[in-house]
């Protein structure tokens, strides 16, 4: 889809006669063609909108403009030669241009959605190249870009022509003129001396004489067509790039943490070298920001993330489910897959996790939500519990039917035949077994478990954990 480009233009000088008067009509168009014509009125006003949505970019274009005073006369036709740039610089507010190789005629101009005003009073009948670049409100500078037009003092009334370079005419090409200027591509061109031929066509198709004009074309007429990037030694893995108004964008994901060096060489359409030069920059870890808003939380990430060395905040999956205590026991884990589900906890803040590969996985009832979930209370043969606090007390529980669960979040799946009878399931964290919440069904004294939630008749080798009829428990590591 086409966008449409709105530009401002000071009309500082529209004509004598109808400055003068409180209240005068309008009428503009766009190099010779009068289909663009538009007109309008005006009440003492200088500024008028202009739609250049129809014109081509990368061109210089010209602005005719008539206006008529209240006695009904028309003014001289006002001519205001333009550049429209490839892409709307929203951001550019002032413009500096030159023509062919003299950098030292410079204009700095104010820029409209990609309008540059040109003075070309300077510039002689021929072939000519116009070298721009914008500069943001920072002062931040875009790349030098460049364009060909062919100027002469002709039959202003033509509105076609035909060129061709050197003696090869099988090579002619027809275009639009532009009020006296005639866009010409010389990408194609050698360094040297060179002759063009053109002969222009007025609305009836009337040929004018062929008329014959020589120009030089030295290294700064080249287009800055392309440039060749690449980071630190791998110039055997060197991209090139055209050079164009758009932004170029390097993938990094691939690079070590800290400094490296980025290699950029700019060429000519021909391959030929212009230019060089090295930046350093800075590839930092990639974090994710966590916000714990309470003590307790679920939450899941699309990215693999590592929570060594995070101070403050622990994580944990739900590494087993004990039928007979209604104990779900929460394993610390610190290595964690892209989309698995988790139990945070730890002080309200933001933490920033790093984002690490991840060689992991886990056995975890806490299934993570990518995007917005609707659960059910019982689904698939599993039921649904989401962590909640109730009473004053932090536990699982059953879930409403068609409630709604955010992206980012997690909820405990347990197999419905596995589920104790009891309204809540309770937590038993792994890195510290004496804050097991007391579960809602009476244990036997002395009870003995593995880290998995499994009953078993004796201490065995590793963690065993002993729960008392009181709720409580005791850690016991057997060697």
């Amino acid at each position: 889809m086409k966008l449409r480009f709105i530009g401002f233009i000071m009309l500082l000088a529209l004509i004598s006669s109808a400055r003068g008067q409180t209240a005068y009509s309008y009428r503009y168009w766009y190099d010779n063609d009068l289909s663009t014509l538009q007109s309008g009125s005006a009440n003492g006003e200088t500024t008028i909108e202009l739609d250049i949505g129809s014109l081509a970019k990368g061109s210089v274009h010209a602005l005719r403009l008539q206006g008529r005073d209240t006695r009904n006369k028309w003014s001289t036709v006002r001519t205001t030669y333009f550049f429209l740039s490839k892409k709307s610089d929203t951001e550019g507010v002032t413009a500096r241009y030159w023509y062919d190789s003299d950098e030292t005629t410079a204009h700095t101009v104010p820029t409209a959605k990609g309008i540059i005003e040109l003075d070309i009073s300077c510039i002689e009948n021929g072939a000519h190249a116009i070298h721009y670049h914008t500069f943001n409100a920072s002062g931040d500078a875009s790349p030098v870009q460049t364009a060909y037009f062919f100027l002469w003092k002709g039959d202003r009334e033509s509105t076609t022509a035909r060129y061709w370079f050197d003696n090869d005419e099988s090579t002619a090409q027809t275009a639009p003129t532009l009020n006296g200027l005639i866009n010409l591509d010389i990408s194609h061109m050698e360094i040297g001396l060179h002759s063009v031929h053109y002969q222009t066509f007025n609305a009836a198709g009337e040929a004018s004489p062929v008329q014959t004009e020589y120009f030089y074309m030295n290294e700064l007429q080249y287009a800055l067509l392309l440039c060749q990037i690449w980071i630190d030694d791998e110039k055997d893995d060197a991209l090139t790039f055209p050079l164009t108004d758009d932004d170029i964008v390097i993938e990094a994901e691939d690079l070590s943490i800290g400094m490296h060096d980025l290699h950029v060489i700019l060429l000519d359409n021909k391959g030929q070298w212009l230019a060089d030069g090295t930046a350093t920059f800075e590839v930092k870890e990639p974090t994710v920001s966590i916000t714990l808003n309470s003590l307790i939380e679920t939450f899941s990430c699309e990215k693999d993330l590592d929570f060594c060395g995070i101070h403050g905040l622990k994580a944990y999956t739900a590494a087993g489910f004990q039928r007979l205590t209604g104990d779900v026991l929460m394993m610390r884990v610190n290595d964690v897959p892209a989309g698995e589900g988790l139990l945070l906890a730890g002080e309200p803040g933001t933490y920033e996790v790093p984002v690490r590969k991840s060689y992991s996985y886990y056995a975890n009832l806490l299934v993570g939500t990518s995007a917005t979930t609707v659960l059910a209370q019982t689904a698939d043969g599993y039921n649904n519990y989401l962590l909640s606090n109730k009473d004053g007390d932090d536990g699982f529980f059953p879930v409403d039917n068609d409630i709604t669960l955010e992206a980012g979040k997690a909820y405990l799946r347990i197999p419905s035949d596995e589920t104790a009878s009891a309204p809540k399931l309770r937590m038993i964290f792994d890195d510290n077994p004496d804050a097991v919440v007391s579960p809602s069904v009476e244990t036997e004294e002395g009870a003995i478990y593995n880290l998995a939630g499994q009953r078993i008749p004796a201490p065995q080798r590793g963690l065993n954990i002993i729960r008392h009829s009181d709720g409580t428990s005791k850690k016991v590591m057997l060697k």
